[in-house]
């Protein structure tokens, strides 16, 4: 992954409930899924697919 590409932890927007913004949310989980184990990958999917489900 690229460097540019990288979420930047300092940039995140944090919702006023204190949730991090979808957007990127989505981001981190999608660069995370990239450098995981197939397991934890699925796991982060599945959280992902759960926060939708909730909002």
């Amino acid at each position: 992954m690229a460097p540019a590409s990288r979420p930047d932890p300092r940039s995140m927007q944090w919702q006023t409930n204190g949730e991090l913004d979808r957007n990127d949310l989505d981001e981190l989980v999608r660069a995370l899924r990239v450098v995981e184990s197939p397991s934890h990958s699925n796991e982060l999917c599945r959280l992902g697919r759960k926060h939708e489900q909730a909002s």
